[in-house]
């Protein structure tokens, strides 16, 4: 499996940031406010071009390429998919848990299979219970992949998060 880069505050980042983007329900009209939402902001703020899917079950219920994104990025949101519905958390914070030894890597057995790194984020129920669906995206940087939904996410619930992002520990 290729060395995805992270930090080592990131952990505890999106920790919270998984606490903070839950939603009381999750309907189809959200689901498309949120792929377009992080379409935009892909665009705007981290001036890429990314693939974004949102699944429910087995079905796609958004998907959108923008202009620039590779044909791969549906390889790598499937994997990134998988693992982040093995671990019941986001694809990059079974990065960082498996790093800090609080997750038991189970994906090491195919991890072919399995992108543990940014980019797919579950959309949880309020109660953390289980997820509505799941978010993904391809096409940067991996931590800019998530921190991406996880800016779409808070815009659409309302809130304030912490961000990830490489060098956060030099800046401080």
């Amino acid at each position: 499996m290729k060395n995805f880069y992270t930090e080592e505050g990131w952990n505890e980042i999106l920790k919270e940031q998984e606490k903070v983007l839950r939603y009381d329900t999750f309907d189809r009209r959200q689901a498309l406010e949120l792929g377009l939402m992080i379409a935009e902001i892909a665009e705007k703020k981290y001036h890429g071009a990314v693939a974004v899917r949102i699944v429910e079950d087995e079905t796609d219920i958004f998907a959108y390429k923008m202009e620039g994104a590779t044909l791969e990025a549906d390889w790598w949101m499937t994997n990134k998919l998988a693992a982040s519905r093995l671990t019941g958390m986001s694809s990059l914070r079974a990065l960082t848990a498996s790093r800090a030894g609080e997750l038991e890597p189970v994906w090491k057995a195919r991890e072919e299979n399995f992108f543990v790194c940014g980019g797919c984020i579950p959309v949880l129920m309020k109660d953390g219970s289980r997820p509505y669906s799941y978010v993904m995206v391809s096409g940067m940087e991996h931590w800019d992949d998530h921190q991406v939904i996880a800016d779409a996410m808070a815009s659409q619930l309302g809130v304030e998060i912490c961000e990830i992002k490489k060098g956060m520990l030099s800046n401080s």
